[in-house]
């Protein structure tokens, strides 16, 4: 989704900026470094290097979540902490049992911390240079982070190497880590405001983000549970024609409230939707092969979304 800046009592610019690059950084470096996990999981033993490779990003990206955090405490507006976009309810227990079922450890601690973060206070004029700091490091490591899934999508491609993961989840993965890129860039560019052709531009991104999660979570449901099933297919279709009105609403403008007020009414059903999917799988009472963490993964990015179209609508 393009950045909107949030509409909240007035601070000084830089202040907002600050702000707003802890927010960002808060919900994306947790993305980033799960799906340096993901693909971690994925690779068969052949693969090692760029297992490694994976595990070595996460590291790194858990130790800048860590520092975000840090910075953060205090900070974040309760529209946010309560938004499910950082953490839901589920997320500590996903880690756990994400965990348990792989073996490889996950920073749990990360999540309790996140806990403390938020607060009514505006970050003091001193934390400039380390918000700079903050995104400019998390420009590096996500770009490294896309170097190494744009290598592996393309030996998936050319049939030399096998994952776990559908080639579409990689390129799914990469089209995310583009995103917070661009979102780094327009903070860095004080580009705050968006114009309407952005706006659509972003609904139609993160419209086309939900349809590809309805058809994983499709996919990777047990062909026995057929209820869900049908409803993450559903969900698929009405995501698809989202997508289409509005990449069309970027050359009728007029129709874009419309399509942000269907967006967010689907949106809002989706998260309902994905937080019953991670609630059954962590409660074994849905069959599939989505780690625990993933279902908690795709309903933190429809929460985000969700608190998008909100602002959007205001």
């Amino acid at each position: 989704m393009e950045y909107k800046k949030r509409e909240v009592t007035p601070m000084p610019a830089q202040d907002t900026y600050i702000l707003d690059s802890l927010e960002l950084n808060l919900f994306f470096l947790r993305i980033m470094k799960e799906h340096a996990l993901f693909l971690q999981l994925n690779f068969t033993p052949k693969d090692k290097p760029f297992a490694d490779a994976a595990q070595n990003l996460r590291t790194r990206l858990d130790g800048l979540l860590r520092r975000t955090i840090a910075m953060a405490k205090g900070h974040i507006s309760p529209v946010v902490m309560s938004s499910g976009e950082l953490f839901t309810r589920y997320t500590e227990e996903a880690e756990r049992q994400t965990q348990y079922f792989t073996g490889v450890p996950v920073e749990v601690s990360l999540t309790v911390e996140e806990y403390d973060a938020g607060g009514d206070a505006a970050p003091p004029e001193t934390m400039l240079p380390s918000a700079d700091d903050l995104n400019k490091n998390a420009a590096e490591l996500t770009e490294e982070l896309l170097r190494l899934k744009r290598s592996v999508y393309d030996n998936v491609a050319a049939c030399g190497m096998f994952t776990g993961l559908y080639p579409l989840q990689i390129s799914h993965v990469m089209r995310e880590a583009e995103e917070y890129l661009s979102l780094l860039e327009k903070l860095r560019m004080r580009r705050l405001d968006l114009g309407p052709e952005e706006l659509a531009a972003g609904e139609a991104f993160w419209n086309d983000i939900m349809r590809e999660h309805a058809e994983f979570i499709d996919g990777s449901l047990d062909p026995t549970e057929k209820a869900q099933k049908a409803k993450a297919e559903a969900f698929a279709a009405e995501f698809e024609r989202l997508t289409r009105q509005a990449q069309a609403a970027k050359n009728a403008l007029r129709g874009l409230p419309d399509v942000t007020g269907r967006s967010l009414a689907a949106t809002r059903r989706i998260s309902d939707f994905k937080a019953q999917c991670a609630q059954g799988i962590l409660s074994c009472g849905i069959r599939s092969v989505i780690i625990p963490l993933l279902a908690d993964h795709v309903l933190r990015e429809a929460n985000f979304y969700l608190r998008i179209l909100k602002e959007t609508m205001g």
